[in-house]
């Protein structure tokens, strides 16, 4: 890992969540606030964020191998999250809640802007979140994780309209520019690169300020049992998983650990709304997702510790 201290890097991160929960508590912003936010980050910041590393940096060596990683312990937490679910006597819709949430992670409101906190630049650590997030996250939400709530749910399923609205996203069309400016290269103006770079800065405090502001606590009442449960699953196996396939498959530093550190991250905000759409339990799963976003505090700084150890 990184030298510095990275546990104050990630506080000061989690310290700004805990603005926006304080703003929405005070009633100076909300939801509506929250999904402002939400959209600068998804067409503006977080595009700019991905030109402006994959740029520099590419994706960097065995970044496929953390897409691997990542995927292993994807699939294994969606049916240890059923798995969980019906042992509880959950009802088939939060079963299939708790199969997409506890296995989809917040790579990338989360996980790249972290990753970046932690590593910088340095070994092609960032573009292999951001290429973790493209495919484990995003096109596996919109194919894997729509099966899955659209069978345990009403129904539905993934079309090819569906997939190229996935594709033509911005932050998945600034994957191929990125790349692109890198592998040519092509030079850029320096106010372009200025431009970038500040909007691209920006992003991880307006995607924690916006968590704040949309996280609501009383969607956690009454289901704390199974609410612990399916954050055990996505906050401790999930990183557990990645870690041995990682270990398994051999990757090297930083790639490993980012693959450790993307599954640990808390539940997909994306997530929470694609179970709601296709008739899972939509309460549930936004309270799974206020559980691992907040215990993310005490888990992440673990998950740390343990990769400093043992990859060391």
């Amino acid at each position: 890992m990184p030298s510095g201290d990275l546990i104050s890097q990630l506080l000061a991160l989690f310290a700004v969540l805990g603005v926006g929960v304080l703003l929405r508590a005070l009633g100076r912003g909300g939801q509506a606030d929250a999904a402002v936010l939400h959209r600068l980050v998804i067409d503006v910041t977080t595009p700019a964020l991905i030109v402006s590393v994959l740029r520099r940096s590419g994706l960097g060596h065995g970044a496929w191998g953390a897409v691997a990683a990542s995927s292993i312990a994807l699939f294994a937490c969606a049916l240890a999250g059923v798995a969980v679910a019906r042992a509880l006597g959950l009802p088939r819709a939060a079963q299939g809640a708790a199969g997409v949430v506890g296995s989809f992670s917040n790579t990338g409101f989360l996980g790249v802007p972290v990753v970046l906190a932690l590593y910088g630049h340095a070994g092609g650590a960032a573009g292999t979140a951001i290429l973790v997030d493209s495919i484990v996250t995003t096109l596996l939400l919109w194919t894997f994780g729509v099966a899955l709530v659209a069978r345990m749910g009403r129904g539905g399923g993934v079309d090819a309209r569906s997939l190229l609205t996935v594709l033509l996203q911005p932050n998945v069309l600034s994957i191929a520019v990125g790349l692109a400016l890198h592998a040519l290269p092509i030079p850029l103006p320096v106010w372009v690169e200025r431009a970038l770079d500040a909007l691209g800065s920006a992003t991880p405090t307006l995607v924690f300020l916006a968590l704040g502001l949309s996280l609501d606590l009383r969607s956690l009442r009454g289901r704390v049992r199974p609410l612990a449960a399916v954050a055990a699953v996505k906050l401790l196996l999930s990183p557990a998983v990645a870690l041995g396939a990682a270990l398994a498959l051999g990757l090297k530093r930083p790639v490993s650990e980012v693959a450790v550190l993307q599954s640990a991250m808390p539940t997909s905000m994306v997530s929470v709304i694609v179970a709601a759409r296709y008739g899972c339990d939509g309460e549930f799963a936004a309270a799974t997702a206020v559980v691992t976003t907040i215990a993310a505090l005490a888990t992440l700084p673990v998950v740390i510790e343990v990769l400093r150890r043992l990859l060391s």
